[in-house]
């Protein structure tokens, strides 16, 4: 029995391995049409011409579709069956001549009936319904007069798939009794059966591959093409007592929304009335039930009232695109507005559509009869053009019906998939652009708004973020003017793009005129200066950005601009005059204007690809054949216009014999050649051709045209080998025939394809005709043509690359250099190699090249550490001779070998790929020794490239590259060329990615469900085990963690579980699949467990937290949800999805379509893996935390003449490294992964010349503009200085965190009025002032008082910082993270033990020697004295012991009680990660057991098997096509050398076919018989240099941090105050709240209290300042303790507990404290010892939710005493208090 049921179980699970290769890909389709007099004889020509598109539109052939037809009334008329015809042609000949309407009333039950009994049951009617799935198509146009259900399950219980389409007054009702699954669809009326037709075609293939889903499956509504959006109708319904005028307007919203998919996952539609007021007729919550919609808008009527067009837009901004009332913008949905309205707007309507558009939302516009255009195009989207219509009656509205629908298609696949993909082609084509100077002009004056200031700086920065900022690349600076001018930052300052984006962030508006003319003079003299420094040999750019007119004239500098051959860019917005900026560039082309700031972001890629095209297209070399469509539909004038473009794309390309050839076939049901590539050699003949073609008219067979065009990319019509051959097909109609085959079989010969169509044609069609949706260019009409001019020249100047620039790798030639070479041929393998370093960013940490020569003997031109820039590598290369001699290869290897050492400049030991290409040209005379040395090379981990040439031996380079993909060869030099791809892409895919980020946590989720083969689930692994190389993996920098999902969840490793690339590529190659359905929302919820601290996750220590998602198919689950909660926790989700994926889901799980990458197959991942890194190495959001610091300085030393850095040397010693790591802090808590953005200014208050602070981002010569300043005399700390260092602070706004870091040698004046003031800038919005003491203060008390004047440090208010502090960098960073969190969190504390962490840039840092003259200042050092005096200020050392590292320092205090206490310390963090790591997670271990059920389903799941979508005509049929596939074969010939046959790797390659005949030299393959003479390995005794280990000795200087420890002691003994806090909780009930004391057991902390008991004697009489006084100094203010006196009103104040009334007892307040003063002497009695994070835990352990609430209670009357005190210890310890309060109750 056991047997049989183990033989059971394998059968039953087996199928659940079957790949999406065993579903079925075609089907038997019968057509059902109704004939019947509901539907009319007027509408049955459209239901004709629907089935005619059907009918084309699908592959028929015997072993593919078959296609059957009926139609109906009262009874079945059957057409053709099953097997009738074999093709399509005589099909359309049967509709065309006996396809005739009928009549009769409608039974549509009957009629299914009799289709199962005629179609579906006859024994030789079908073919295998597995692989050939029955579907009956049933076409409807009222409500049946017979009962349709019980026919319908008789159809689907025999397999039938019934498709439902109901026109008209059909019943939805019906139509989903009769339908299977989903498949069911209403229509308005017959005439929207047109634009329903290109989905009919993909929903019969979704058909084809459906499945039954199992019963606990969530079923997910299939949304039918681009019709994923939120879109909302704004109506104006005042239409001037028209009623017809406004049954035009309903039926054209009837029209529009019956050809719309509503769903609630699909598109969702809300309607919008107004007139004098607004009103919501349905939101978009609502608006997900077709019927529903339709007739709310049948329910609409006029109302009277003028148009408030500005209000209803601010309304539905409001109210109707918010994600309460339905919207998803937050899942990445398109939201699209669209206004109808025929009247001006009482109102302003500009600020509410720039406010609506910013909200991200696309506006469309309809203006009808009496609209003001003026009004429409401010309200559109930029560019007007393309989302405004003016329509002169209401009546035109129902002929504009199909062009709004689609446009608003156009629209969303824009959003979903063209945009993003058009941006990353741009950023490939300026790649190019290597080396530019930009300077950025920008009009700061006082017209411009704060917000449009921030999206003026917000598209500079987009700009210049797409080229690659680099001190030899491009570089950028930056001016801003109003009045006058202000240089922000020049063009040298900022070297890297991270930098650069801070700094343009960073500009602060100046306000005042337009004075553009004295701008562009200025910036003139900059750019000179620029271009001197790099020898004028670099393009100058100038980006001028301005919205008003400007008062001067701009003329002649505008003139000067282009003197000096310097491109200008004029961009102006609102009220920017047009002529001027015409000026400005000089060239209509460099002109840009929109209507409002929000529109900048659409026009930056036009902006960048102008940039950028000159270099892009510098060597335009392409073979470019036109397709023109010469139908009936296009019309004469439409021809002309389509010529008129032609000529545009030649006048814009450079024609010749070495650059572009072009070729033209028209087509139409023939296709005619008008010239062919090589014909014309002129831009002036090409056009006079183009002139000269005649109109063909007729039908249009693109299919057919696109078979023709094949040959005219042969050699034998003018095409040439090795340059990119492009297609451009031109149509305005509908294909008759198949294109998909054809035009497959064009992109498989590597020619792209750009389909341009205007909205005549099928956009469905012309995206398979080019095989990606960027690829197509859809248009209204064609007069938009001229405006995708530039964007179809620049993807052909540049198209894209997956590789494009080598970016991280070391490189070796190693050439010969022997005698058989000439001279010139030794030229031409130089150009070779040059063009191999062209295409790579050379630097120090970038690529190195080395060199060396070899004949008889090898010689070395240079070393990988011994050039730095590109021309410098070129230089010598170029200047290279032949040495002439024989050809010793193996001996040139083995001496390669020291070369990639680190001595000589090699990154192997960290990383960096290492290539070695080899270059010869004859057989080597050691080759028995070539095997060996190069297997040596190889297993060190060195790439082997071996290009062979003319007498090169295919054995030898085989040897040398191991394998036969890695090495090349050529028969002549020439041939060189025609392997450089090649060769450069080998070179290209091993190099690195320059990654920008150091750490990230990176968790991969793979799909293993059915539908991916196990050999692809492979290469995924493969895939995901290449990434991880890209990366510095281990526990301090990338951490990686992996999870695969199906309808389960399984998790493979969390993140930090291995560390090392090699574990992790193991631990990914042995994964299994687990197959099952696809359910990626369940693994979305289920993965955001390895986002957690206890799983691995550094997610609250601010690093980027990213998760990639791979798929194949469309998830059977909603996925929306689950990722929109990942990506809130500040998880970023990357999406690939391979094969037919659903765009728009994908981009529901990323959020953005920027992050979103599609593939074809799981071969394509490798092509994608650089832009998957790069992606992830720009992670992290741009913060939205602002710091701004301002440095004042406060020396007493300085005389009048002296400049200010003379005689300081702290300042050159110390503050360029403070002012790093204060600029360096990680994101706040709650924005994870980015970097908090901070501000530095100088204010120099003694400066004999008025000194300006300038906010600015930290650079290496940040300190530059303290240089120069002379200064006056000594500073003075007084009131006047704090002042004048708040002055500073140029935006106060809250929303920014301002801190004051001030440099003093002591206070210059009384200490309460300097209290006073300090309190003053608190109340006003600084949120710290920071004191640092210098060395040289008269009087040491002068430095202890600066401790008075503090605050905003938290819990360091006790710690007076100085300068010799070694960790002072660390504690000011802390500092101002607290300063972030409070100002961007409201976190009002956040605890930071991360001292240790910073002991990593430690050791590179030399500047840590003079951290030992830190402790030599003595601070430490006078901390001696409390050393002597007690372990307790040791014990208060333990409260660092808090943090876990300095806990061991207690140790030292035998007397040391305390010191126990820093132990316990350490265990209380232990705690803390023991109550984060809930024992829950072995529970979920149980359910991963329990999913053994769900693997019945996969049963199921075979049927289910996605993913074919779109495979169906793959394999051409045409036989034109084995025409390319020969050419191919004659490329073949440079692989002759193939004759190895026996070692079959070289054969395996496609150019060896030809070379076969050299096979008769065979007997030299066995000589590879010597290879044992490897012996030879001895080079190896040269490894031995390698190890430079000794490097870590470094690593022991470290130690220095030892010494550390010693300076905290001294200042801890004063942590002992905040004890005396726990007794202040006493105040409200003296009596009885003594008990709570002994709750507060903080009251122990007086310890410290006794040891400044002389200086308590008279403070006690003050009272709570005697025990907050510990510093004796502050004594005399005990004296006015007297005036506690009045302490006896002090049981008023108890009354105050009454909220406000107890305001008034505030002024006895300072009185109450006194007696608490005593109980803490009492306190310090008590044995037991806190530390403040004790405290804090005992409070948490013994408090329930009555503590807290009293706790609160009290803290409030704190609080109300610190806003009277001027003691600012007591405000510290309070505040102290008040930090914890939410921490401690929310955890109770």
């Amino acid at each position: 029995m056991k047997m049989l049921l183990i033989l059971f179980l394998i059968i039953i699970c087996s199928p659940v391995s079957m790949n999406k290769d065993s579903g079925p890909e075609y089907a038997d389709v019968v057509f059902l049409v109704d004939s019947s007099d509901h539907l009319g004889a007027k509408s049955f020509p459209l239901v004709k011409t629907f089935i005619n598109r059907m009918i084309s539109s699908l592959p028929i052939e015997a072993h593919k579709y078959r296609v059957a037809l009926a139609q109906y009334s009262d009874q079945l008329h059957s057409e053709f069956q099953l097997g009738t015809f074999k093709s399509r042609n005589p099909m359309l000949n049967h509709l065309k001549k006996n396809f005739g309407f009928v009549g009769g009333s409608l039974r549509i039950g009957q009629a299914l009936r009799e289709a199962h009994r005629t179609y579906f049951s006859r024994p030789d009617s079908g073919r295998d319904k597995k692989q050939f799935p029955p579907i009956l198509v049933v076409l409807a146009s009222a409500e049946s007069e017979d009962d349709v259900e019980e026919a319908s399950k008789a159809l689907r219980g025999d397999g039938v798939r019934i498709i439902s389409v109901g026109l008209q007054s059909a019943s939805e009702q019906e139509l989903k009794a009769m339908a299977t699954g989903q498949f069911h669809f209403n229509l308005r009326s017959a005439r929207d059966l047109g634009a329903f037709a290109p989905n009919m075609t993909q929903i019969i293939k979704e058909a084809t591959q459906y499945r039954e889903v199992a019963t606990d499956d969530i079923l997910v509504e299939v949304c039918q093409g681009p019709s994923v959006a939120d879109l909302v109708f704004l109506l104006d319904v005042s239409v001037n007592g028209s009623q017809e005028n406004f049954d035009y307007l309903k039926e054209f919203l009837e029209e529009s929304v019956s050809a719309l998919d509503i769903k609630e996952n699909c598109m969702r539609v809300g309607l919008v009335t107004y007139s004098n007021e607004t009103k919501v007729i349905n939101s978009l919550s609502r608006g997900v039930n077709k019927s529903e919609v339709l007739q709310n808008i049948q329910n609409l009527s006029p109302r009277a009232g003028k148009a408030y067009t500005g209000a209803a837009i601010r309304k539905i901004r409001k109210e109707v695109f918010s994600a309460r009332n339905g919207s998803r913008k937050n899942q990445g949905v398109p939201q699209i507005a669209v206004l109808v309205t025929h009247r001006p707007s009482e109102d302003n309507v500009t600020k509410a559509a720039v406010n609506l558009r910013r909200e991200g939302v696309t506006i469309f516009t309809m203006g009808i009869e009496g609209a003001s255009d003026s009004q429409l195009e401010k309200i559109a989207s930029h560019p007007a053009e393309q989302h405004v219509s003016k329509l002169k009656t209401f009546s035109e509205l129902a002929a504009h019906n199909q062009t709004f629908l689609k446009k608003l298609r156009n629209q969303i696949t824009l959003t979903v998939s063209v945009f993003s993909e058009r941006t990353e082609t741009l950023k490939s084509g300026c790649v190019d652009t290597e080396e530019a100077d930009i300077y950025l002009l920008i009009d700061g004056s006082g017209s411009t708004q704060a917000t449009d200031f921030h999206e003026m700086k917000t598209f500079l920065s987009e700009v210049v973020g797409m080229f690659n900022i680099a001190p030899q690349k491009v570089r950028v600076g930056a001016v801003q003017y109003a009045d006058s001018w202000d240089l922000e930052f020049e063009i040298n300052k900022y070297t890297n793009k991270h930098d650069l984006g801070k700094a343009i962030e960073n500009i602060r508006q100046m306000g005042g005129n337009t004075n553009t003319g004295a701008a562009l003079n200025f910036t003139l003299g900059l750019l000179q200066k620029a271009k001197k420094q790099r020898g004028n040999r670099v393009p100058c750019h100038l980006v001028v950005l301005t919205n008003g007119m400007s008062k001067d004239s701009i003329l002649e500098p505008a003139n000067r601009l282009r003197e000096e051959l310097i491109r200008v860019y004029a961009i102006g917005v609102k009220e920017a005059n047009q002529t001027q900026l015409r000026e400005i560039a000089g060239e209509d082309k460099r002109v840009y204007y929109v209507h409002d700031f929000d529109a900048l972001k659409d026009i930056r890629n036009q902006v960048v690809q102008e940039i950028c095209a000159e270099e892009a297209c510098k060597e335009m070399k392409a073979d470019i054949m036109f397709l023109v469509d010469s139908s009936g539909s296009i019309g004469l004038e439409n021809f002309i216009k389509m010529k008129t473009f032609m000529k545009n794309l030649v006048s814009k390309s450079q024609i010749g014999a070495d650059r572009v050839q072009i070729g033209v076939v028209q087509f139409s049901d023939v296709n005619k050649e008008e010239f062919q590539l090589n014909r014309y050699m002129s831009q002036n003949e090409i056009s006079n051709a183009i002139d000269r073609m005649a109109h063909i008219g007729e039908t249009t067979l693109t299919g057919s045209a696109l078979t023709f065009v094949s040959q005219y990319f042969s050699p034998a019509k003018g095409a040439r080998p090795n340059v990119r051959r492009f297609l451009i097909l031109i149509t305005d109609g509908e294909a008759q025939d198949i294109v998909k085959d054809p035009a497959v079989a064009l992109r498989q010969e590597g020619i792209i394809i750009y389909s341009v169509g205007v909205f005549g044609s099928n956009v469905t069609q012309l995206e398979e005709i080019s095989g990606r949706p960027e690829m197509v260019f859809y248009v209204e009409n064609f007069d938009i043509l001229q405006h995708i001019e530039d964007d179809l020249v620049f993807g052909i100047c540049s198209p894209r690359e997956e590789c494009k620039r080598i970016e991280v790798l070391d490189v070796v030639f190693v050439i010969d250099s022997s005698g058989s070479i000439d001279h010139d041929e030794y030229n031409i393998m130089k150009d070779f190699m040059v063009d191999l370093v062209k295409k790579a960013d050379v630097g120090k940490n970038q690529v190195r090249f080395g060199a060396l020569k070899y004949a008889d003997d090898p010689e070395v031109l240079f070393y990988l550490d011994d050039l730095s820039t590109k021309w410098e590598v070129i230089s010598v290369l170029q200047k290279d001779q032949p040495m002439g001699g024989n050809t010793y290869t193996a001996e040139a290897l083995g001496f390669s070998d020291h070369m990639f050492t680190e001595a000589r400049g090699s990154r192997l030991h960290k990383g960096v790929p290492q290539v070695l290409i080899v270059i010869t040209d004859g057989e080597s005379h050691d080759a028995d020794k070539l095997n060996d040395t190069a297997k040596a090379l190889r297993d060190k981990g060195i790439l082997v490239l071996a290009v062979g040439i003319a007498g090169a031996n295919p054995v030898e380079l085989l040897a040398m590259a191991g394998s036969s993909d890695k090495y090349f060869f050529v028969e002549t030099f020439g041939g060189l060329k025609g392997i450089f791809s090649d060769v450069s892409a080998s070179v290209c895919n091993s190099s690195k990615v320059d990654c920008e980020i150091e750490k990230v946590d990176l968790v991969f989720l793979m799909d293993g469900s059915n539908s991916i083969h196990p050999d692809d689930f492979k290469k995924m692994k493969e895939f995901l085990a290449s990434v991880v190389q890209d990366f510095d993996v281990s526990v301090n920098r990338v951490r990686i963690g992996a999870a695969q999902f199906s309808h389960t969840y399984r998790p493979e490793f969390p993140l930090g579980t291995f560390i090392g690339k090699k574990e992790i590529s193991f631990q990914i190659e042995n994964i299994q699949q687990i197959f099952g359905y696809t359910h990626i929302g369940a693994a979305l919820r289920e993965v955001g467990d390895y986002f957690r601290p206890d799983m691995g996750s550094r997610i609250n220590a601010g690093t980027p937290q990213v998760l990639l998602v791979l798929t194949d198919g469309q998830s059977q689950d909603e996925v929306a949800q689950a990722a929109e909660e990942l990506r809130h926790k500040g998880i970023d989700i990357y999406s690939v999805g391979i094969g037919d994926v659903d765009d728009q889901q994908l981009i529901q799980i990323t959020g953005t379509a920027d992050k979103k990458l599609t593939v074809h197959n799981f071969d394509e991942l490798t092509k994608v893996k650089k832009r998957i890194v790069r992606n992830i190495c720009t992670s992290g959001g741009e913060s939205n935390c602002f710091v701004d610091v301002v440095v004042g300085f406060d020396m007493s030393t300085h005389e009048n003449g002296q400049t200010l850095l003379e005689g300081q040397s702290w300042i050159e010693t110390y503050l360029q490294d403070l002012l790093r790591a204060i600029s360096s802090l990680n994101g706040v808590s709650c924005e994870v992964g980015t970097e908090t953005q901070v501000s530095v200014a100088f204010q120099v208050t003694n400066a004999v010349e008025k000194y300006s602070p300038k906010f600015e981002i930290y650079s290496e010569n940040i300190l530059n503009s303290l240089k120069d300043i002379t200064v006056k005399g000594p500073s003075l700390l007084n009131a006047n200085l704090l002042s004048s260092l708040w002055d500073a602070f140029q935006n106060k706004s809250a929303a920014r965190g301002k801190v004051v870091l001030l440099f003093s040698d002591g206070l210059d004046d009384d200490t309460e009025k300097l209290e006073q003031k300090s309190d003053e800038l608190r109340k006003e919005g600084l949120n710290a002032l920071i004191t640092v003491a210098l060395d040289g203060a008269t009087d040491s008390s002068d430095l202890a008082d600066l401790l008075y004047i503090e605050f905003g440090k938290g819990f360091e208010y006790r710690t007076q910082l100085t300068i010799g502090m070694r960790d002072l960098g660390s504690r000011l960073s802390k500092l101002l993270v607290n300063v972030a969190e409070r100002t961007c969190c409201c976190l009002f504390c956040k605890c930071i033990g991360g001292d240790g962490t910073m002991g990593d840039p430690g050791p590179p840092g030399k500047k840590g020697s003079p951290g030992f003259k830190g402790s030599e200042g003595y601070l430490g050092e006078e901390g001696v004295a409390g050393d002597r005096g007690a372990s307790g200020p040791m014990g208060e050392q333990g409260t660092k012991g808090c943090y876990g590292a300095k806990g061991p320092k207690g140790n030292r205090g035998l007397n040391g009680q305390e010191g126990e206490v820093g132990e316990s310390g350490i265990g209380g963090l232990n705690g803390e990660p023991g109550d984060s790591g809930l024992p829950g997670e072995k529970g979920e271990k149980g359910n991963e057991g329990s999913q053994g059920s769900p693997g019945k389903r996969g049963v199921s799941g075979d049927r289910g098997s996605k993913g074919q979508r779109g495979d169906p005509g793959v394999p051409g049929f045409d036989n034109t096509i084995e025409g390319p596939k020969g050419l191919k074969g004659e490329r073949g010939r440079q692989g002759r050398r193939g004759w190895p046959g026996p070692p079959g790797t070289p054969g395996s390659r496609r150019k060896t076919a030809a070379h076969g005949r050299r096979g008769h030299t065979g007997p030299q393959g066995k000589t590879g018989i010597p290879g044992p003479d490897g012996l030879e390995g001895s080079w190896g005794v040269k490894g031995p240099q390698g190890p430079r280990g000794e490097t870590g000795v470094k690593g022991e200087k470290g130690g220095l941090g030892s010494k550390g420890p010693q300076g905290p002691p001294g200042q801890g003994g004063e942590a002992g105050s905040p004890g005396h806090l726990g007794s202040q909780g006493t105040k409200g009930e003296p009596g009885d709240l003594g008990e709570k004391g002994a709750i507060g057991l903080p009251g122990p902390r007086g310890l410290p209290g006794d040891d400044g008991n002389p200086g308590y004697g008279s403070i006690g009489r003050k009272g709570a300042k005697g025990q907050d006084g510990f510093p004796g100094e502050s004594g005399p203010k005990g004296e006015m303790g007297d005036l506690g006196g009045p302490g006896e009103t002090g049981p008023k104040g108890a009354r105050g507990k009454r909220i406000s009334t107890g305001l008034p007892g505030e002024m006895g307040s300072p009185g109450e404290p006194g007696p608490p003063g005593r109980k803490g002497v009492k306190g310090a009695r008590g044995l037991a010892s806190f530390s403040m994070c004790e405290l804090i835990q005992y409070v948490r352990d013994h408090s329930h939710a009555g503590i807290c609430l009293h706790f609160l209670q009290t803290l409030s009357v704190a609080l109300m005493f610190e806003s009277s005190t001027k003691s600012t210890q007591v405000r510290a310890s309070t505040a102290m208090i008040s930090l914890h309060t939410t921490e401690l109750c929310s955890t109770k």
